[in-house]
């Protein structure tokens, strides 16, 4: 059975430790720019993480010119990209409802994959309830 994942915004301060341990994991280097998730701040509301909802329906996989370049994890439901197909399009990116989707310094597309199930932000999230 798949996985859900949500952050509640009222948990989150902003710390943006989320960011890090992300890029960490996912490059071997601290940079919040190359995680996978995104803390937003606004004065208003406050700061929200911004993430990929791995969507029943995913608007970024279908599209995906190339097939091969968006899975879905059966396991997890994690839609994740597979970086050794992808053009480098930017399709996903443009149809993601959430801009949940990023672009890395070598193009590669950056995306959520719920780490295998086990969500390393969540893992280091000190504002967890």
């Amino acid at each position: 059975m798949a996985k859900v994942f949500r952050a509640d915004p009222e948990f989150c301060d902003g710390c943006r430790i989320c960011e890090m341990a992300c890029s960490l994991i996912k490059t071997k280097q601290v940079n919040p720019y190359l995680g996978r998730i995104r803390v937003l701040r606004d004065r208003d509301t406050g700061s929200r993480p911004l993430f990929c909802r791995h969507c029943t329906r995913p608007l970024c996989q279908e599209a995906c010119p190339v097939p091969q370049a968006m899975t879905r994890d059966s396991v997890t439901g994690a839609v994740a990209i597979q970086q050794q197909h992808c053009i480098g399009c930017l399709a996903c990116a443009e149809a993601c409802p959430f801009d949940a989707i990023w672009v890395g310094p070598d193009r590669e597309m950056l995306k959520c994959d719920l780490c295998d199930g086990d969500p390393v932000c969540v893992r280091y999230c000190p504002s967890k309830p």
